[in-house]
């Protein structure tokens, strides 16, 4: 046997055990994953709330939303709050509307588990996640 045969001989043996861990490491994360998913559509279900934080009205296809709340909860039932128009002036009032909102979901078994914001400040989409716990 040549020195580079061993050599290729004795990496493929280091290899092996390595893959394997990999591969037994890969499969467990699944698992866990598949898990989780599983344990959360038994919870209860999500919500989501898309809050439109904007001065004049976010341009939505042909027409225009004022500021606004939106909540689908996991039923398919929807309700729509409406906030004041961003300015420096309302925007304490807003957050303190959002967050009153937030801990009514709480109330009602839900638990944040997501939130997304994009836009510019005075034209702000945010969209907010919830599990509802049983």
């Amino acid at each position: 046997m040549t020195a580079l045969t061993r050599r290729l001989s004795y990496n493929r043996k280091i290899q092996k055990p390595h893959m394997s861990f990999l591969k037994t490491a890969f499969l467990f994360i699944s698992l866990f994953i598949l898990t989780q998913i599983s344990f959360a559509q038994q919870q209860g279900g999500y919500a989501t709330m898309r809050v439109f934080d904007c001065n004049k009205g976010v341009s939505m296809g042909s027409g225009y939303l004022a500021a606004r709340v939106f909540i689908v909860y996991e039923d398919s039932t929807t309700e729509d709050i409406p906030i004041l128009p961003y300015s420096e002036k309302n925007e304490l009032a807003n957050l303190k509307k959002i967050n009153a909102i937030i801990n009514g979901l709480k109330a009602k078994g839900y638990f944040l588990i997501s939130q997304y914001t994009t836009g510019e400040q005075g034209n702000l989409v945010s969209d907010y996640t919830f599990l509802k716990q049983r």
